[in-house]
């Protein structure tokens, strides 16, 4: 009777494909599951498609195959039925499923193809911890037709422990987001679930994150980071990189490697870093978790910097210096020197309460009128360990006057350590401020300048030379100062210019030497007869002689004068002649 039912339904089914034109389709059920029984049956579950009005349904055709050609397994008349037993096969078979209905011209769809095997586990691609501390596990979804699920397995001293099921045969990703990653090294794997509800094996390679740390000792200033390999990627780990973040700085790379373990120099910034594997085939990567570090304790001064030397006034220097702000300071030492190698410690100094600005500290010592100066400073953590500022040095002035009214100018160069100078502006001052008189270049390093127009004044200019530096500090920082010299004040030699005749009734009436550059302390001008009698004699340098003696004016005729200046700066000058007094 079987036998008869398969023949009429194959006639059945030639007639239903005899039309010419196979353009409308017959849906197929919905094949779901196939199930090895205990027994040896297999049972094959399926949804009723929705009917199909375009002719009469003969029945369901299941067709099966152990290896070769599909045969006709058998056919289900009753159209509401949805399981079929098959019995008497052995080894593994496939299966699909058509409908069957008296529709010309009408082809027949197929369902998916199911086996008896149990569903095969997918391939994981890679397992990397996410941003948010959080495990990404990306894996390629199961050959098997009838892949319904996923189940996920968190492996711990190699058992396995299902931690979660993803019901998609179509998925390709997991977030584990229940375990810190911070905490360790963690090993996926997975199965697959068919429609049946069975679970294939669990895959028998397994992916591992990575976790790195960092082994740190008081008193030193190198650590060790470590990190557990990545395993099971075909053809293995290409190299990992390791990135680190200073001071919460974007990541730069540190180092690439095929260990896992590299040293690193642990400041006196935070550091965080994050180790990247990547695969030998070049088409996946790993993050692993991010490990941080607090600024080191025990660590030595970083960014120590000499930030400025300026000459602030007569005998005083200012030294602006700076360090990171996490530095372990116990002892700081100012040191000086006239070289620029050998250097003495002229003070212990205060440590700074606050190590976010620039402090400064200053010198009341030096000659800043004889020489420029060295500076740097010298500190001692907690652990003894002995470090080193840059250096910065003043600006010493010099010059003197020349007797045809030019002052000349000469100075030693302004230098600190990563900085250059761009230009040196001279500044003068004739009464009371500095004015600006020009800038010269970085390379030129004298200045003269006449000052014959300056003859009516005050003999004694005073000048400053100020550099402006553009320092590039190597951890980033860019700065530009401005460095003041020594004020150096030249007097011009005392000039003394006498008339040789004067009127007293006419326009030039009084006899008076007139002062070039006399900004004396001592003053006489005195003025004789022919035989050597004292007409007159003042120590004001405004008051002349009106050409009068005892009351009556003095007789037409030649006069001798004498003239004796000493100037502040203690040089004498003295002029002795003959005056016509005319009448």
């Amino acid at each position: 009777m079987k036998l008869l039912k398969k023949i009429v339904v194959s006639l059945l089914f030639l007639i239903c494909l005899s039309g010419i034109v196979k353009s409308q389709p017959l849906q197929a059920p919905d094949l779901q599951c196939v199930n090895v029984l205990s027994n040896g049956d297999i049972l094959l579950t399926w949804s009723v498609p929705q009917p199909d009005a375009c002719g009469v349904f003969f029945g369901y055709v299941i067709w099966g195959s152990n290896g070769g050609a599909y045969v006709l397994i058998d056919t289900v008349f009753n159209q509401a039925q949805t399981t079929y037993t098959a019995t008497g096969l052995t080894g593994t078979w496939n299966f699909y499923m058509e409908s069957a209905y008296s529709c010309a011209g009408f082809t027949p769809l197929s369902s998916d193809t199911l086996d008896t095997n149990l569903p095969t586990a997918p391939v994981i691609d890679f397992v990397s911890v996410t941003p948010d501390k959080n495990v990404l596990i990306q894996f390629q979804s199961s050959t098997s037709p009838d892949a319904y699920a996923y189940i996920i397995y968190k492996v711990v001293l190699g058992i396995n422990f299902p931690i979660d099921t993803i019901y998609n045969g179509n998925a390709t990703q997991y977030i584990d987001s229940v375990y810190d990653s911070g905490t360790g090294s963690i090993t996926y794997t997975i199965a697959t679930m068919d429609s049946c509800g069975n679970t294939g094996l669990i895959s028998t390679i397994p992916h591992n994150t990575i976790y790195v740390s960092a082994i740190t000792t008081n008193c030193n200033t190198t650590g060790k980071l470590v990190w557990n390999k990545y395993r099971n990627w075909l053809g293995g780990v290409n190299h990992y990189d390791v990135f680190v973040s200073i001071a919460n700085q974007p990541n730069s790379l540190l180092v690439s490697t095929n260990d896992t373990s590299v040293t690193f120099t642990y400041g006196a910034d935070s550091m965080c870093f994050t180790i990247v594997a990547y695969s030998g085939n070049a088409l996946f990567t790993s993050f692993s978790n991010v490990y941080c570090l607090p600024p080191n304790p025990s660590s030595p001064v970083q960014d120590f910097y000499i930030r400025n030397v300026t000459v602030s006034g007569d005998g005083i220097i200012d030294i602006y210096f700076s360090m990171n702000k996490n530095s372990d300071v116990r002892t700081l030492k100012m040191e000086r020197g006239t070289d620029g190698i050998n250097f003495s410690a002229i003070s212990v100094i205060d440590i700074p309460a606050d190590l976010t600005i620039i402090n400064m500290y200053s010198d009341s010592t030096p000659l800043t009128d004889q020489l420029s100066y060295y500076y740097r400073l010298q500190a001692l953590d907690s652990c003894g360990a002995e470090t080193f500022s840059t250096i910065g040095k003043s600006i010493w002035l010099d010059g003197g006057a020349y007797s045809s009214l030019i002052n000349h100018l000469e100075w030693e160069s302004f230098s600190i350590d990563y900085g250059d100078v761009t230009t040196y502006s001279i500044y003068r001052k004739i009464t009371t401020t500095y004015d600006s008189v020009t800038s010269v270049s970085f390379s030129k390093l004298d200045f003269e300048e006449s000052v014959a127009q300056y003859v009516e004044q005050n003999g004694t200019l005073c000048y400053v030379i100020v550099a402006t530096d553009t320092i590039n500090f190597p951890n980033g920082i860019i700065d530009t100062v401005r460095s003041s010299s020594n004020k150096l004040c030249i007097d011009q030699l005392v000039k003394i210019l006498v008339p040789n005749a004067f009127a007293p009734n006419g326009k030039n009436n009084i006899f008076k030497p007139v002062l070039r550059f006399a900004d004396n302390k001592s003053y006489l001008f005195e003025v004789y007869n022919r035989w050597g009698g004292l007409l007159f004699s003042t120590k004001d340098a405004a008051e002349g002689w009106d050409g009068f003696y005892q009351g009556r004016l003095a007789e037409q005729g030649v006069y001798a004068y004498l003239v004796q200046v000493i100037d502040n700066q203690g040089h004498n000058a003295e002029r002795k002649g003959t005056v016509m007094l005319l009448r």
